[in-house]
């Protein structure tokens, strides 16, 4: 499992320099929000279906601070690719603020646009190509979806009667050390399973919760890309859209889950 395990918590560092910046952003004309959900953007996977890669990015809470994280895993053994992730925050305050103008849109896309170029060379060696199908995808905002479960048929050309592929996320409370040390008590792991021609697979089962997802509260499955290469195993990519302890609110990023079919 990576991207939180992979992903990253943003937390905010309490430096003079970090302060001095929130100063100065609670005097700009900022929307009120509480938390920050990251955008995915889905690189996909390489022709072999060896590789995939994908990108969460956004404004962080309470700094303002636009961030990109970019996410290179080796699907078969479902860890990161050196030198990924690449993680980018924009924390310069000249930046944030020009001439009294703050625009979260052109800051966003210059961190962007930075990270890319940081990583292009990983994503050429690994042969990123865009591929895979989006199978199924529960966003937050559709209200009559089921976060905790998704059957979806894995690929285009499938006939009644053929295998569907069934995930299925439970969560429950596991406990903290560290967050509890912030007053953070209500932490949570997950166990996720994926059901394809008969066969039930444990997927990601926490027995403990890794550092780098700070202080989770909640997870939902977001979606499922699926790859059929030529001369290769199918494989499968499964974002979960993870809510944690954040400045102003709950944060909500993306883990990353991958193997083959």
């Amino acid at each position: 499992m990576t991207a939180f395990q992979s992903g990253t918590g943003l937390a905010i560092t309490t430096t003079l320099r970090g302060l001095s910046a929130l100063l100065a952003l609670a005097l700009l004309p900022l929307p009120a929000i509480a938390g920050d959900t990251a955008t995915a953007d889905v690189l996909g996977f390489s022709d072999d279906g060896a590789y995939f890669a994908f990108e969460q990015y956004g404004i962080q809470d309470g700094s303002g601070f636009p961030y990109s994280e970019i996410f290179v895993l080796d699907v078969a053994s479902d860890s990161w690719v050196k030198p990924s992730p690449f993680l980018l925050r924009n924390q310069d305050e000249e930046d944030i603020e020009r001439d009294g103008i703050y625009d979260p849109d052109a800051l966003v896309a210059a961190v962007r646009a930075e990270n890319r170029a940081t990583a292009l060379e990983l994503l050429q060696t690994t042969r990123i190509a865009g591929k895979g199908l989006t199978a199924g995808h529960n966003p937050r905002t559709e209200l009559n979806s089921d976060p905790f479960r998704m059957v979806v048929a894995p690929r285009d050309f499938f006939r009644p009667g053929e295998d569907e592929l069934e995930l299925k996320l439970n969560e429950y409370p596991l406990s903290s050390d560290t967050c509890a040390g912030f007053a953070v008590t209500e932490t949570r792991g997950f166990r996720l399973t994926m059901t394809y021609k008969g066969q039930t697979r444990v997927l990601n089962e926490d027995s403990s919760l890794p550092q780098s997802r700070g202080c989770p509260l909640a997870y939902r499955i977001e979606r499922i890309i699926t790859h059929f290469p030529d001369g290769a195993p199918p494989v499968y990519a499964v974002l979960v859209q993870m809510d944690s302890h954040g400045f102003e609110g709950p944060d909500r990023r993306y883990l990353a889950i991958t193997g083959r079919l």
